[in-house]
């Protein structure tokens, strides 16, 4: 990053070539600068991300305002987004690209933002663009990290990635997702840097969340990694599981499960996160449907961020229940 009074007079330069119109030589008679000072320092804030080129038709993402009405009167969203695509191969993606602007919205204000992980927090991540935030803003995990898993990345890794796009810190969480047993839940929760974690993780004014739904990709292997016994598995299964936040498994109503799956997760349960200023969900593919309709009956959100395929689905299934 450079110095602060560099980085100002490329935000200055920016501004009067870009937003005011004016020409190189006059961007350089106002700063005390030739014409091709000017000309570096313009190349210079498009290489450090200042100055972004963006084609308007390449990234954008429809949106079927209709269904995103529809989620909001019928789960009291503060705000839905839902992409139009045309293929279920596109839908991820899009979801990315539609979170990325609640992110770069919201952003700006935010004093700790969390992420949790799985595949849809990477295309969030991978389609944020180069912003500059606030440098006391800090970007920190809401779960520990899972490097076993090829398909469920570790948060913390997430979190590296968008924190050198933003040039702000990156806090950690250096413990594992997922536990094998009670005995060493209670182990971990019980030391310093975790407690110390969780707490970071509980103070985010912004959050991003991936849906999960139970036995579909990440939220499968995240129970896989949990090695319930053939009683503690009989015992889940009784409680209904349809998805999870973060790895913290809930019914189609809403309701968290308890022991044994909440004593192998180490990270924000899912009050924690409904107590956050902003939550956001992601999900896409509308296999994840019972995963959506149980996650948003937590109340855990004030914003969501799905396709149209899956919201639809959502919306079909809630009325089926009524």
């Amino acid at each position: 990053m450079p110095a602060k009074r560099d980085q100002q007079l490329l935000i200055d330069a920016a501004r009067m070539y870009y937003v005011e119109g004016l020409d190189q030589g006059q961007v350089g008679r106002r700063l005390g600068l030739s014409r091709s000072g000017v000309s570096r320092i313009l190349a210079k804030a498009r290489e450090l991300g200042v100055v972004q080129v963006r084609i308007i038709g390449d990234e954008h993402v429809s949106r079927n305002r209709d269904l995103e009405r529809a989620l909001v009167r019928k789960f009291g969203l503060r705000e839905a987004l839902v992409a139009e695509t045309s293929s279920e191969s596109a839908s991820l993606r899009a979801v990315g690209q539609l979170a990325s602007q609640v992110f770069t919205r919201r952003s700006a204000t935010a004093t700790r933002i969390g992420l949790s992980w799985g595949f849809t927090v990477g295309q969030l991540v991978e389609a944020i663009p180069q912003v500059t935030l606030r440098s006391a803003t800090k970007l920190t995990p809401l779960v520990g990290g899972m490097p076993l898993l090829d398909t469920g990345p570790s948060g913390n890794s997430y979190i590296q990635t968008l924190a050198e796009k933003c040039g702000v810190s990156a806090e950690r969480f250096d413990a594992p997702a997922v536990v094998e047993s009670a005995a060493t839940f209670h182990a971990m929760m019980s030391e310093s840097t975790v407690r110390g974690a969780l707490a970071r993780a509980r103070d985010c004014d912004l959050a991003f969340v991936g849906i999960g739904s139970f036995g579909v990709q990440t939220s499968k292997q995240t129970v896989d990694a949990m090695h319930l016994t053939e009683a503690e598995w009989s015992e889940v299964l009784r409680a209904k599981p349809v998805g999870d936040l973060a790895g913290r498994l809930f019914d189609i109503e809403g309701n968290p499960l308890g022991p044994p799956a909440s004593e192998r997760v180490i990270g924000t349960d899912i009050d924690e996160i409904r107590e956050m200023q902003i939550a956001t969900g992601l999900a896409a593919g509308k296999e994840k449907a019972p995963g959506v309709l149980g996650a948003l009956r937590t109340g855990a959100f004030d914003i969501l961020v799905v396709d149209e395929a899956l919201a639809a689905t959502v919306l079909s299934m809630a009325t089926a229940r009524e």
